[in-house]
């Protein structure tokens, strides 16, 4: 992989650019459907396949942490995830309107639970992207074509860069916005490789502001064009969450009293601690499921879960209905002595 190109994605905005003057929305527009007709291996009508991954990331002790990742898609009604790490494993299966989760254990590391959307490199079709400029940053290799969204509601641009020669969609940069902060989520594409009628990446890297957050190897892309039917079956004990392809609205917290907390603890330091938890906002607008995935501090982490299990949210929807939606959000706390 050219990490060029992903330098020349994630900090677009400081590289010196060529204008571009053509009918920008329509131009990009075109650039990312003309890139969805060539890597979208989800569209209607694709071919059934199974995709097996190895990856890795940089756990809490700074080490090196690998995984496994395999899905076999039959449509996008029908489909089964598996992510492995150590001992720890996720499943997801997808139905028409809902898809089940199921964690084996309470504290399955963050970072791999990403690998779905690292590897489902195309935005969704109903996704309200409205472009303002289309630029070329100089120092890109390969050469690439980089659009950019206008700002949204928190006035945040994203950027989807593209090969100029393939029109494949080398990398993206897009902003998170949590609980108190933004970060902007940075993806790379790269060793593109032929299958059926589509060009898929085989590399992935995936970064967070300046941090390597995840790399991933795709080992092996095939048909399966008989899966085994008993896959899609949702295990036992699944959370049962909504999927939305159409007009999708997240939750929104109406109530979230002491998302900054104080707290005492006998430390050598007074460093502000950030705690990421993952909740299922139900149609209620209830927490369920609140669980840490940072563990940091085994005793603040206790009174965080309480605490968050008080809030409420607007609950997602979906074309205007209520659906339970899985979220991650954060507290902040600063410790004293």
């Amino acid at each position: 992989m050219n990490f060029r190109v992903l330098l020349a994605v994630a900090w677009v905005a400081l590289l010196p650019m060529k204008s571009f003057t053509q009918d920008v929305p329509k131009r990009a527009e075109a650039l990312l459907e003309h890139a969805r007709r060539l890597s979208d291996i989800r569209s209607p009508g694709a071919p059934a396949f199974r995709l097996e991954a190895t990856f890795s990331f940089t756990g809490t002790d700074l080490e090196t942490v690998p995984g496994t990742y395999t899905e076999v898609w039959a449509s996008n009604s029908q489909w089964r995830r598996e992510t492995v790490v150590k001992t720890s494993k996720r499943i997801e299966v997808g139905g028409p309107s809902k898809y089940w989760l199921l964690d084996d254990t309470d504290d399955f590391p963050q970072p791999a639970t990403q690998l779905p959307s690292l590897l489902d490199i195309l935005p969704s079709k109903s996704a309200s992207l409205v472009f303002e400029s289309i630029t070329d940053p100089v120092q890109s290799d390969p050469p690439a074509e980089c659009a950019i969204t206008k700002p949204d509601a928190h006035i945040l641009k994203s950027v989807f860069c593209f090969d100029r020669k393939s029109g494949v969609l080398m990398g993206r940069i897009f902003p998170e916005v949590r609980l108190g902060n933004t970060v902007n989520q940075s993806r790379d594409y790269g060793s593109f490789q032929k299958f059926g009628d589509f060009w898929f990446p085989r590399q992935i890297e995936s970064r967070e502001d300046r941090h390597k957050q995840l790399e991933v190897n795709v080992v092996e892309l095939s048909a399966e064009p008989s899966p085994d039917p008993a896959l899609f079956t949702p295990p036992p004990g699944a959370l049962e969450l909504g999927r939305c392809s159409d007009k999708l609205q997240l939750p929104v917290a109406t109530f979230a009293p002491n998302s900054n907390l104080p707290l005492r603890l006998d430390l050598d330091d007074d460093s502000p601690v950030t705690l990421t938890l993952s909740l299922v906002v139900d149609t209620k607008g209830k927490p369920q499921n609140v669980r840490v995935l940072r563990p940091q501090h085994k005793d603040y982490e206790k009174s965080t879960v309480s605490l968050v299990r008080a809030w409420r949210f607007k609950p997602a929807t979906c074309n205007g209905e209520p659906m339970p939606t899985m979220i991650n959000v954060q507290v902040h706390a600063h410790l004293s002595r």
